[in-house]
């Protein structure tokens, strides 16, 4: 698969995702999709990112901010059924929430 059929095919699984989330009765915004590489440089060097390079550079991640009953909540696992959907969605879907040492749960992915 080439890069942009997989940025296509992370897109339309990030777009499933948001109207699951509002199925669901959740609230969404969206968060930071595409990151520069001086964006990313400067999230490494404020401690925002440890790793080399992030999937948002590649356009294959997204970042949703989840509200519940009206009120913005940063808890990863609230978003723990997003998750859960988000990897049922593709085999190479990975959810921030399950991160080693630097949990993510507003974070979606595919490798």
């Amino acid at each position: 698969m080439t890069l942009r059929e997989k940025q296509s095919l992370f897109l339309k699984n990030f777009a499933l995702l948001i109207l699951w989330a509002f199925e669901q009765g959740y609230e969404v915004t969206a968060g930071e999709l595409l990151r520069t590489d001086q964006q990313h440089a400067w999230n490494i060097a404020h401690g925002k990112s440890k790793a080399d390079r992030s999937k948002h550079q590649d356009k294959l991640a997204g970042d949703l901010n989840l509200f519940i009953g009206g009120k913005y909540v940063t808890d990863s696992t609230a978003h723990a059924p997003l998750g859960k959907y988000w990897k049922s969605l593709h085999p190479q879907n990975r959810w921030g929430g399950d991160f080693k040492g630097f949990v993510d749960g507003n974070h979606y992915e595919m490798l």
